[in-house]
């Protein structure tokens, strides 16, 4: 006869789903902020691209090390330490009395995120029987997404009617609720104290994946023939083969690499990082079109991208269930393809300079979205057994953050690459586009309202070509990543199964 269902796996998961909405919300929250932050604290461009970046790479090469300690100490011990840990940073961050503080506040910020994350992921999936886990992996995930995108929005209207560092000291209550929340619930956890620790593994995982992703993500910036760029990019994949022969040699690996000769663990690993790279460049790259192109300010860009999310809300629960009845394949095929239209109805929108159309193309992406994240991150977790359940947890995060990292790097290459060109081609036409006033150009293209405010009080004549270029070069970036996406509609088929995973 089985147990009744514990009634506090609903309060479990508010917990666990207000820390993922807080460290969702970080990644994206700042973005508009970032002018406030330079008029306040002095700094330059380089910087403050730094206090987006610094924070990024840490998730992005940390979750799987978060995972393994989270299994270690036991993951509600983790998750606690870890949104105590955030609060304290994110109260720090606000702070800051310069860029330097800043961003090392932003590294603290994402090692406790790292701690918190996994481990809330696995405590959900425990927490839930087999057959409720895809509704309560809705939740979890699709009210965090919800908060991924809303960011910029709750940003916009912090920093133009208070001060950009509430932007993290909102964090502080969220955090201390949360960490509360825990201690009150209790959630169920298996742990295995036993586990040595990998330190030489560690210590090659720490330091190559970071080389890797900050060699990559600086790539267009620093110029790929770079010195720097290269010996970052070849040490980094140096150091990660070294420590792929180390794990398979270790007792008790950081990452247990059997895990991949799952097909399906495999499959939900490749899905998360496809759709996080072909969706949080452009929704970066949507927001600065909407402000530059079309000529929002940042609050009203924000709510522009109101499309995008209200969808998410209206099906991550059915996405939730669907994956508890029918496994994840034919949901994360079903959304690869309603993602992948929706990119190329934005790009049709962002080419025509019609925000309708770019509505539409958003609303599509949001109803896609949560029918390929909520099957593929319940399922890799449910494909492992409880135990390494936060190791799993870290993996499969570790994917989605390489993700939005490759997918900024590529869709920002093609902006970049298309952009030049035309510009070449206007600078052989009229000498006054190259030198200081191309360099002055490219950096208002990106966002810089310094320079798009010098050049264009110098040249206001261009303006019109200025916004041209801008929108065209977003446009391919757009269709970037819509080719991104229709990678999903061909690879779920091929790995992912048709019965959900069952591990208790």
């Amino acid at each position: 006869m089985s147990s009744p269902p514990d009634r506090r796996r609903w309060w479990v998961l508010l917990a666990m789903t207000g820390s993922l909405s807080m460290i969702m919300i970080d990644t994206t929250i700042i973005t508009v902020a970032l002018p406030a932050i330079h008029e306040d604290l002095g700094i330059g461009q380089g910087m403050l691209e730094w206090v987006v970046i610094a924070y990024i790479l840490v998730l992005a090469s940390m979750m799987a090390l978060g995972g393994h300690v989270g299994d270690i100490i036991g993951k509600p011990k983790a998750f606690v330490i870890g949104a105590l840990a955030f609060g304290v940073c994110s109260l720090l961050c606000g702070m800051a009395w310069d860029g330097r503080s800043l961003v090392f506040f932003r590294v603290l910020q994402g090692l406790a995120a790292v701690l918190m994350q996994p481990a809330s992921s696995a405590l959900v999936i425990g927490s839930f029987a087999p057959g409720e886990r895809g509704k309560a992996m809705g939740i979890y995930a699709g009210i965090s997404l919800l908060f991924l995108t809303i960011g910029p929005v709750v940003g916009g209207v912090i920093t133009e009617f208070a001060s950009w560092r509430y932007c993290f000291y909102i964090n502080l209550p969220v955090s201390l609720l949360v960490a509360a929340g825990a201690l009150i619930t209790k959630p169920t956890d298996t742990r295995n104290p036993k586990s040595g620790f990998d330190w030489p593994g560690a210590l090659l995982l720490v330091v190559g994946l970071p080389a890797f992703i900050l060699g990559l993500k600086q790539g267009n910036t620093w110029g790929w023939d770079a010195p720097l760029t290269l010996g970052l990019l070849a040490g980094g994949i140096v150091l990660i083969i070294a420590f792929i022969k180390v794990e398979l040699r270790s007792s008790h690996p950081v990452v247990q690499l059997g895990l991949f000769r799952d097909r399906a663990f495999m499959g939900d690993a490749l899905m998360l990082m496809l759709t996080q790279s072909a969706v949080t460049g452009v929704m970066i790259f949507v927001g600065i079109y909407l402000q530059l192109v079309l000529g929002f300010t940042p609050v009203m860009a924000g709510f522009a991208l109101m499309p995008l999310m209200l969808p998410v809300l209206a099906v991550m629960y059915p996405a939730g269930r669907t994956y508890d009845r029918r496994g994840a394949r034919t949901p994360a095929t079903l959304g690869g393809i309603g993602v992948t239209a929706g990119l190329a109805t934005l790009a049709i929108g962002t080419g025509g300079e019609t925000y309708w159309v770019m509505a539409c193309g958003m609303a599509i992406i949001g109803f896609g979205l949560p029918f390929i994240q909520v099957p593929s991150n319940t399922d890799g977790m449910s494909r492992v057994e409880a135990a390494k359940r936060g190791m799993a947890s870290g993996v499969l995060q570790t994917f989605r953050q390489f993700g939005s990292v490759v997918g900024l790097t590529l869709i920002a290459a093609v902006i970049a690459t298309t952009q030049a060109t035309n510009i070449d081609r206007l600078s052989a036409e009229d000498p006054g586009w190259t030198g200081s006033n191309r360099t002055l150009v490219v950096e208002a293209m990106s966002g810089d309202a310094d320079a798009r405010k010098t050049i264009l009080d110098a040249h206001p004549e261009i303006e019109a070509e200025l916004r041209k270029i801008t929108g065209s070069g977003i446009t391919w970036g757009v269709w970037t990543a819509t080719l991104i996406a229709m990678m999903i509609v061909f690879i779920a088929p091929i790995t992912l199964s048709r019965k959900p995973g069952r591990q208790t």
